[in-house]
C-alpha cells in the first residue's frame, strides 16, 4: 500500500468515525429531549406546589396573628368597660348618689363617648352585665335620644 493511499484511507476512517459520533449524538439528543422535557416538568411541578405551601404557611401564620390580635382587642376592651364601670360607680357615690343605676348608666353613656371620640370609632356597643346595655352613635345628636 502506498502512503497516499493509507492517508486516504486515514481520511475516510476519521469521516467515517465523525459521522458514527454525530449520528449517536444527534440519536441520543432526540431520544433524551422528551425525558429531559419530562424531569424540567416535575422540577417545575414541585418548585410551584413548594412556593404554594410557603403561601399557605404564611396565610395561617398571619390568620393566627390576626385572631391574636382580635383576642387581645377583646381583653383590652373589656378592662375598659370594666373600668368604666367602675369609675362610673365611683362618680356616682362621690356625688352622694350610690347605687343610682340612671348615674351610673349616664356616665357609662359619656364614658364610651369619650373613648369613641377620642379613638375615632364609628360607633361601639357596650355592656356591662344583664342591667346595663348601651349603644353609642357619635354621629347622632343629641336631640335624637
Amino acid at each position: 500500500m502506498s502512503k497516499t493511499e493509507m492517508t486516504e484511507r486515514q481520511g475516510w476512517t476519521v469521516l467515517i468515525v465523525f459521522g458514527l459520533l454525530a449520528l449517536i449524538l444527534v440519536s441520543g439528543g432526540l431520544v433524551g429531549c422528551p425525558f429531559y422535557k419530562v424531569w424540567e416538568r416535575k422540577m417545575a411541578g414541585q418548585a410551584e406546589l413548594q412556593y404554594q405551601q410557603g403561601a399557605r404557611q404564611a396565610l395561617i401564620a398571619q390568620a393566627a396573628a390576626e385572631d391574636e390580635a382580635a383576642i387581645k382587642r377583646a381583653e383590652a376592651a373589656t378592662r375598659r368597660v370594666r373600668g368604666w364601670a367602675d369609675a362610673a360607680k365611683r362618680g356616682c357615690e362621690d356625688l352622694g348618689r350610690a347605687n343610682d343605676r340612671a348615674c351610673e348608666d349616664q356616665l357609662l353613656r359619656d364614658a364610651a363617648t369619650y373613648s369613641i371620640a377620642k379613638e375615632g370609632h364609628e360607633g361601639v356597643i357596650i355592656s356591662v352585665g344583664a342591667p346595663v346595655s348601651v349603644a353609642v352613635q357619635p354621629n347622632t345628636s343629641r336631640a335624637s335620644e
